[in-house]
């Protein structure tokens, strides 16, 4: 740091890092004389390599390289924040922590960016790059072309995600006061809440059916997502509910904290940054991700693959909302993430995981996860930062992790080149040893494919036997009175038996409303069949409770596993994962008690082979009880695993 000043010139003297150097301290003086017409302080500063803490009346400047040193290091540890920079020269200086100072080297820091943003907007100018201009190539593997370059079925892959670790606590639950400050970010990659608020009735409005598409009326077959989307869609409220209770309730209420609760982006496969948006004191909202792809519509066109979490919900709502006709029209295909989408259940998967869709490759729509884990880092400097601070900080961000993915796009595109190669060659070679043993062919496993397709569309709809069984009370059956046990209440309790008669007047009722003749005993015919109907209800409740507790386990599992968690989490997960395995055990002692009392009976389960499932959606195969599958082809692991191989060759 460099201070003092006269009238005649800018006088500076006190003790500085030198980092141009040798980046140690150095008693320093310093004076430097107007030149030419310059008049200003700071343009003299500037010449010299110092920038001011304030436009005028200056006491106090830093070294420009301090900035520049700072940005880079911030870019490799986002953890080190500018509060933190001036700790460290604090201690450097041996000196008490001034607050003052701390300002004034935030806003000088902030002219400093400043100053980087015109000299980069006046380099844009002179090159003709503008917004337009670096939209369409802010990932040259993806958006540029060659000549004679052939069609390619997706020509264009990203995928989108919201984060809530980029939160901004509220101004009201802030110490003191918070400085006004009416500065915005001027980066392209920034949606506007007024741009996002245009789909906030879209929910709603998919309610209605969905607008008849200009490529149907021209002849265009749609893509598969949207031919299916109808009835892919009935399978959406497992997919989503299993998201909703792996993550804490405490979630729900804690939107009126924070004024900004988190972001939302999308990324192409190469993991450039192409749009984001904040979500504003709510959580993944419909309308963060329309607004996403009523940007994509318009700036990449169509044959666009584009992944999402809950693709396999959030495609219902895009083919019903005003932006279904468009994405029809530009042949767009959904995808759930390969991660995200074993969470899912088999009917899901089988329409929209990315080994079942046509064109994506060896893509898993994972960046956005990956993009995550390095954000996340700035969590902690950005929560309590004004809103301009924090978008700053976003921004610097992004433009360095672009950096970073376009130095490291040769080899990403080499790698994945060469991982392709390696997985043709030994998928076939597992392939046809397969095919040997089975005795199967390509179209076999096509036809067991579809076959699987056509039994999860055959349990969208209960026999009408069960419907009729499903509308009726079982407690008439358990309920049923004797003369002996009317006796006894009437005597014991008799204030009961005005209860008792209401009950009976209602079972009397029931009956009339139901065409019941004959009171139901244990020997009756609809007695044993409800009796059945009560049995298989019991089982699937059961296999449900072993199946959110297997969700549970493995997300926990996960993030136990990730970088970057505290010692103090990681011991909660521990003891969660310690009580979750408690109750697993519990739970599978009720479904093997329940899969016995079928017919035929359920093979038993151990909590070995719980703990070895790799995929949730093997779940799906326990639940149908009308008719034993387990012998059917497409059910046989070593058809399953040959299914997988053809897909990936």
């Amino acid at each position: 740091m460099v201070s003092g000043g006269d009238r005649t010139g800018w006088y500076v003297t006190g003790i500085h890092a030198n980092l141009a150097t040798h980046f140690t301290l150095a008693e320093t003086a310093h004076f430097f004389v107007h030149t030419g017409d310059v008049r200003r302080t700071n343009q003299t500063l500037v010449r010299h390599g110092y920038l001011g803490a304030s436009p005028e009346k200056i006491s106090l400047a830093f070294p420009i390289r301090l900035f520049e040193v700072y940005r880079q290091i911030h870019r490799v540890c986002p953890r080190y924040s500018i509060g933190s920079l001036s700790r460290t020269l604090t201690n450097l200086h041996e000196g008490p922590r001034q607050p003052a100072l701390a300002e004034q080297l935030s806003s000088a820091y902030d002219a400093y960016l400043e100053l980087m943003r015109r000299v980069d907007e006046r380099v844009h100018l002179v090159m003709g790059r503008d917004n337009s201009w670096r939209i369409k190539n802010v990932c040259p593997p993806c958006l540029y072309k060659v000549n004679n370059e052939p069609p390619l079925k997706l020509s264009f892959l990203a995928c989108m995600d919201g984060n809530s670790s980029l939160k901004l606590v509220d101004a009201t639950f802030r110490p003191g006061t918070v400085r006004p400050d009416d500065r915005a970010s001027t980066s392209f990659r920034w949606l506007s809440p007024e741009q996002v608020d245009i789909f906030k009735d879209e929910v709603m409005n998919a309610q209605q059916p969905p607008p008849s598409a200009a490529a149907a009326a021209n002849g265009d077959a749609p893509t598969a997502s949207a031919a299916n989307a109808e009835d892919l869609s009935k399978c959406l409220d497992t997919c989503v509910e299993r998201w909703k209770a792996a993550g804490p309730e405490a979630r729900k209420k804690m939107f009126t904290l924070f004024a900004i609760a988190g972001i939302f982006l999308t990324v192409c496969r190469h993991g450039h940054v192409l749009i984001m948006c904040d979500m504003i004191r709510s959580g993944e909202l419909m309308k963060y991700p329309l607004a996403m792809v009523r940007w994509l519509l318009d700036h990449y066109g169509a044959d666009l693959g584009l992944g999402y979490d809950i693709m396999c919900a959030f495609w219902k709502t895009l083919r019903r909302s005003s932006l279904g006709a468009d994405v029809t029209a530009m042949r767009w295909q959904g995808v759930v993430p390969a991660w995200h989408g074993h969470a899912h259940n088999r009917a899901c998967q089988i329409g929209w995981h990315p080994m079942y869709v046509e064109g994506v490759g060896l893509e898993d729509f994972e960046e956005c996860e990956r993009t995550f884990s390095l954000s996340n880092h700035l969590a902690s400097t950005t929560r309590m930062a004004t809103v301009f601070h924090r978008q700053q900080q976003i921004d610097e961000h992004f433009q360095f992790h672009d950096q970073d993915k376009h130095a490291g796009s040769g080899n990403f595109i080499y790698q994945n080149y060469r991982q392709a190669l390696e997985k043709i060659a030994l998928n076939r070679a597992e392939l046809s040893v397969l095919e040997l043993s089975l005795g199967t062919t390509a179209d076999d496993y096509e036809a067991d494919r579809l076959t699987e397709i056509r039994y999860f569309e055959g349990l969208r709809t209960e026999p009408e036997t069960k419907v009729e069984f499903n509308q009726l009370d079982y407690n008439i059956i358990n309920n049923r009175y004797t003369a002996k046990q009317i006796a006894a209440v009437r005597t014991r309790y008799r204030t009961t038996y005005t209860k008792f008669l209401t009950v009976q007047e209602g079972i009397c009722r029931f009956e009339e409303e139901h065409g019941i003749e004959e009171r139901w005993t244990t020997d009756s015919p609809q007695y044993q069949e409800a009796l059945v109907v009560t049995t298989e209800r019991r089982y699937q409740a059961a296999l449900a409770e072993v199946e959110r507790l297997v969700v549970q386990r493995l997300l926990e599992l996960t993030k136990l596993n990730m970088s970057g968690v505290a010692y103090k989490l990681r011991d909660k997960i521990s003891k969660a994962l310690r009580t979750r395995s408690t109750a697993i055990r519990r739970a599978l002692l009720i479904y093997n008690e329940a899969g016995s009392a079928l017919t035929p009976p359920r093979e038993r389960l151990s909590f070995i082979d719980i703990i070895h499932n790799t995929s949730l959606a093997e779940f799906d195969l326990l639940r149908e009880t009308r008719q034993d599958i387990r012998q059917q082809a497409w059910t046989q692991p070593a058809r399953r695993e040959a299914v997988k191989r053809l897909l990936r060759n």
